[in-house]
């Protein structure tokens, strides 16, 4: 049988977006409802957008927010068992979150958990069946190995955009106050200077810190529901599947910040 696997967000099952409601605790049943504002929102980083695009992404996320402020405030007068009450509750040096730092690490969580998440499985699976890596590489004693390259080899995110604080000199390369920085994260996970062969897709490489999900004080607050996600959802995949092989080159979207396949035809 032949499959055509799409990897678009806006085409992508809504299944991490329920575990994002879950860990959030907000109703299951809105998942359509985040996915829906999820897409919109991320059409702000699409290469080519337009301004349709750019407002869609804007009246997404003032519903997002307006959900999010309501639920927020809900959940300040009924403390329940999810993410959102324990972000009320999170004190750093006595001071707490207020309800927009509340709303911005959701709107993150949101679309990097889902967005990013889709997209690296994606990736993953590309990867996978193109190395004709064995599916030993997917046992539980395993399996983590492997998942890290795969987020070390061709993550979600190739470039992250910062402003320097300060001016400071790097390399030899003087920043100043204010100047936008590309940080190229992929190219980072595969710097010769740390990474052994490092173009070559290794599962069974040793496991030590990447750049994928970013660092220090921009440390992805999703990293370890997506390495989750990743080490639970493709040994399943494979062990349902084993015989699963590409039928076309896959096909990359033409998008900006996030990098992720538009279509993967396969056989089983």
């Amino acid at each position: 049988a032949r499959h055509r696997a799409e990897f678009m967000p806006a085409l992508a099952q809504p299944l991490p977006v329920r575990i994002i409601a879950r860990l959030l605790g907000v109703p299951e049943e809105m998942a359509p409802d985040l996915l829906r504002w999820s897409n919109a929102m991320v059409g702000m980083y699409m290469a080519g957008r337009t301004r349709a695009m750019e407002d869609r992404a804007v009246a997404a996320t003032e519903a997002f927010v307006a959900f999010l402020r309501a639920y927020v405030d809900d959940r300040r007068a009924r403390p329940a068992d999810d993410l959102i009450t324990q972000l009320i509750a999170a004190e750093m040096e006595g001071e707490k979150l207020s309800t927009d730092e509340l709303i911005t690490t959701c709107i993150l969580l949101l679309n990097a958990g889902h967005e990013a998440t889709v997209h690296t499985i994606g990736n993953g699976v590309k990867t996978l069946l193109e190395t004709g890596t064995p599916l030993s590489a997917l046992a539980p004693e395993a399996v983590e190995g492997t998942v890290e390259e795969i987020l070390r080899f061709d993550p979600a995110l190739h470039m992250f955009t910062r402003h320097a604080y300060e001016d400071v000199e790097v390399m030899g390369q003087t920043f100043h106050r204010g100047d936008r920085v590309g940080l190229l994260l992929a190219m980072a996970n595969r710097d010769p200077g740390v990474w052994d062969r490092p173009d070559q897709f290794l599962p069974s490489r040793p496991v030590k810190p990447l750049a994928t999900f970013g660092a220090g004080l921009h440390f992805c607050v999703g990293a370890p529901l997506a390495r989750l996600e990743l080490q639970i959802a493709l040994p399943i995949l494979f062990k349902r599947h084993p015989n699963l092989a590409l039928a076309e080159p896959p096909r990359y979207a033409d998008v900006y910040h996030f990098h992720g396949l538009r279509e993967l035809s396969v056989t089983v």
